[in-house]
């Protein structure tokens, strides 16, 4: 008998500007997807440390990613994606949402090249991410954060 895989927990953050009117997406030099090292635009995050909960985790690698300091409080649970349940790569990625000042001082570690704010007619092409993805968890973050319609 094999051993059991065990599954891949990740955990991100869509931080946006302070009326959600933009996104920061950090352009990455590398980051594996389903075993294969991808390149693209994607949300501050990564993987869940063992005995770390994913809001921790998600504080974590912000810091460590942006040097942006972020609390619980600071974030939103805005969504869940799961491997099929046909994967042979067992995998869950929770996402968040934060708001900061888009003037804040963002400090890159070795794993971005650079980072963008991004409106939502203007976001780039290859993204980690679908665009209806990330236009989903913005939905979700102005129903959380209570942002009016314009």
């Amino acid at each position: 008998m094999g051993e059991i895989d065990k599954e891949h927990v990740g955990a991100y953050a869509c931080v946006f500007n302070e009326d959600f009117s933009e996104i920061l997406l950090l352009w990455r030099k590398r980051e594996k997807r389903d075993g294969i090292e991808v390149r693209g635009w994607g949300n501050v995050g990564g993987t869940v440390e063992p005995g770390e909960a994913p809001v921790q985790a998600c504080i974590r690698e912000v810091k460590e990613e942006t040097g942006i300091v972020l609390k619980p409080d600071d974030l939103m649970s805005v969504g869940l994606k799961r491997a099929p349940d046909a994967s042979t790569n067992k995998w869950s990625i929770y996402f968040y949402a934060t708001s900061i000042d888009s003037r804040t001082d963002v400090r890159l570690n070795h794993e971005s090249r650079g980072y963008g704010w991004f409106g939502k007619d203007e976001l780039p092409e290859g993204t980690l991410d679908t665009k209806g993805d990330i236009l989903g968890w913005w939905t979700l973050a102005e129903t959380a954060f209570k942002i009016p319609k314009l």
